[in-house]
């Protein structure tokens, strides 16, 4: 390029070529429901979303998100790891800590700090009045006499607190040992086993599958134990005005050109048998802007599902993509 004005032109032109070519070369989007999508669209803060389509497994709904972070892929990762909804009130999640690789009782203290609202006082009621069979709480035969005996008695949060305690702290044990595999509860349709529900979930987008099964193989969810978790957790959050409690796990994969993500929540108290969130991060520059870009699908279980059929199970995606639209914004909301 010999000529002044050629060297001109082109240097008009080079921020224009630069914004016009978003992605690292490693990106590929094959395996997402973006893969022809225009990146250059999420420079100005837009999220991607499709909701998953009518999948084979009855009482799964899915849905993907792509969005791009103004910050590096390491700054984005180690912010999902430590990230805690309940610090956004519009998510409706009353409570998320953290726990130690091999956590005890005393881990769950904070339970005794769980706001005093509809949503918890329905939890505390429904706990006190559980019937064993009942669907009102997904619990397995051992902690159904536990719950039970409560029945009749006067309520009190520090036996909440006690008693939810040694049911989350129950679970994660029985998850990182490898015996939550044959945990099941009875609903009033179906025999659950929330590790099935999660298995389940995954290879229903065989696209998916492929891609995070290297990394989840070795976890308990395909019963194998070769690989720890990098962070374990348990909440409480809102469904349908009533608090529910959960416990999860967290894996990490990284390599030169991406960092995958993948949180399985095994257990939730009700509402929903298993959910699996998965993230995949890549460097990118869309607009001008060196950053990540985020890929998300949130996979879901639930009995609700499993009822509805056509356009209605299609609306219960249109209801997910919304909530999970919150969520991601709300944790973009940390990077300004």
């Amino acid at each position: 390029m010999k000529s002044p004005f050629l060297r001109f032109v082109f240097a008009l032109l080079l921020p224009a070529l630069l914004a016009a070519v978003p992605l690292h070369a490693d990106i590929n989007l094959a395996f997402t429901a973006f893969p022809n999508a225009d990146l250059n669209t999420l420079a100005d803060g837009q999220v991607l979303q499709a909701r998953g389509g009518l999948i084979d497994f009855q009482r799964g709904v899915t849905a993907q998100s792509l969005y791009f972070i103004a910050a590096p892929p390491s700054v984005v990762s180690q912010k999902l790891m430590t990230w805690s909804p309940a610090s956004h009130h519009e998510l409706d999640v009353w409570l998320h800590k953290a726990l130690p690789p091999h956590p005890t009782l005393n881990d769950f203290a904070a339970l005794a700090d769980l706001p005093d609202n509809k949503s918890v006082n329905n939890m505390i009621s429904v706990t006190y009045n559980y019937t064993p069979g009942s669907d009102s709480l997904q619990l397995n035969k051992s902690e159904q006499p536990i719950v039970a005996a409560l029945h009749g008695q006067s309520q009190s949060k520090g036996q909440i607190v006690s008693l939810w305690s040694q049911i989350l702290n129950g679970r994660i044990n029985d998850y990182l040992s490898g015996s939550l595999a044959n945990t099941n509860y009875t609903s009033s349709s179906d025999l659950i086993l929330p590790l099935a529900e999660a298995r389940s979930l995954l290879r229903s987008d065989p696209k998916v599958y492929r891609e995070f099964q290297p990394m989840l193989s070795g976890t308990p969810v395909f019963n194998q134990h070769r690989t720890a978790p990098t962070q374990l957790y348990y909440e409480c959050f809102d469904i349908e005005d009533t608090a529910c409690f959960g416990t999860g796990a967290v894996y990490l994969s990284s390599s030169p050109a991406t960092i995958q993500h993948a949180d399985v929540e095994y257990f939730v108290s009700s509402g929903i048998y298993a959910s699996v969130e998965l993230e995949q991060l890549w460097p990118a520059t869309i607009g001008g802007k060196a950053g990540t870009l985020v890929w998300r699908t949130d996979m879901v279980s639930t009995a609700n599902v499993a009822y509805l059929h056509g356009t209605e199970r299609l609306a219960s995606g249109m209801l997910m993509l919304q909530d999970v639209k919150q969520a991601v914004d709300a944790f973009r909301s940390e990077f300004r």
